[in-house]
């Protein structure tokens, strides 16, 4: 007797879109991301890896080049863009290269949203909204500083990212879009080198598992809108992340002490 097996048909992924991918962030959701979701990389610059497919180069002060290089099917948009440097106090030119791209920039992805009927975006904010209340990678409020604490930016940056949410709020709720902000830690591609040359990071960083595991339920929730510590559960962490535990799920992996503790176990039984 013979069987015939049907080919099981093919379930579509999730089309998701990394404006400015071509960051930390960006690389690391890359690889995180690339078996479960199709992804779109937007980017001012240019890919020096010929292995990114689905690139667009985009300008995102430009509206309509933003609204023709997003996909009509996508499912989400993850705004990551960002410059390599912040001064707290920028001069002129400085102050408007920040606004064109945190408040044009995060404006004109809103309003994308909005007319391609995309209902998901995710907004990469910023730690340094509530800068004011850290010193040196520890909170000055004697507990870890939350998402209900007033918000008291260190820096033009901070102050634009704070804009950044408050925006995604109004379109939240005017436009019907989902939007989650997470107040990003330190991320960076070498971990275990940072970590030994940074003593901030040892309370501040995200590693890349746990930059994978908020990003993926942000993109996952239901909720409509909301503001996230974007760190790993590292001791003496300035930030609070039990909301985003209880509300968005995530499951914290390693933190700074056991990434050096396994790196200087690794070291031994290699001496």
């Amino acid at each position: 007797m013979h069987f015939l097996m049907k080919n099981k048909p093919l379930i579509a992924r999730k089309k998701v879109v990394l404006i400015g991918g071509l960051g930390v962030i960006g690389k690391i959701l890359q690889k995180g991301f690339s078996d479960e979701y199709e992804l779109v990389v937007l980017d001012l610059a240019e890919p020096k890896a010929k292995s990114i497919r689905n690139y667009v180069k985009t300008d995102v002060t430009n509206i309509d080049q933003l609204i023709t290089a997003i996909p009509d099917d996508a499912y989400a948009l993850i705004n990551l863009t960002g410059l390599p440097n912040h001064a707290p106090i920028p001069d002129a030119k400085g102050f408007r290269l920040y606004s064109d791209l945190y408040l044009v920039g995060a404006y004109n992805i809103l309003l994308a949203a909005a007319a391609k009927n995309i209902r998901k975006i995710v907004f990469a904010s910023t730690n340094h909204v509530t800068g004011a209340y850290e010193i040196e990678g520890k909170s000055s409020l004697g507990r870890r500083i939350t998402v209900d604490d007033y918000p008291l930016p260190d820096s033009a940056y901070g102050a634009m990212k704070l804009c950044g949410e408050l925006l995604g709020y109004l379109f939240s709720r005017q436009n019907n879009i989902s939007v989650i902000c997470l107040r990003i830690g330190t991320v960076v591609e070498d971990e275990i080198s940072f970590l030994k040359s940074n003593a901030r990071a040892h309370r501040t960083i995200m590693n890349k598992h746990d930059t994978i595991e908020i990003f993926k339920r942000a993109l996952e929730t239901k909720l409509s809108y909301g503001v996230y510590y974007a760190v790993s559960d590292n001791p003496g962490s300035p930030w609070d992340i039990s909301n985003a535990i209880n509300e968005l799920g995530i499951q914290p992996g390693l933190h700074a002490q056991d990434f050096l503790r396994e790196e200087n176990e690794l070291g031994r039984k290699n001496a």
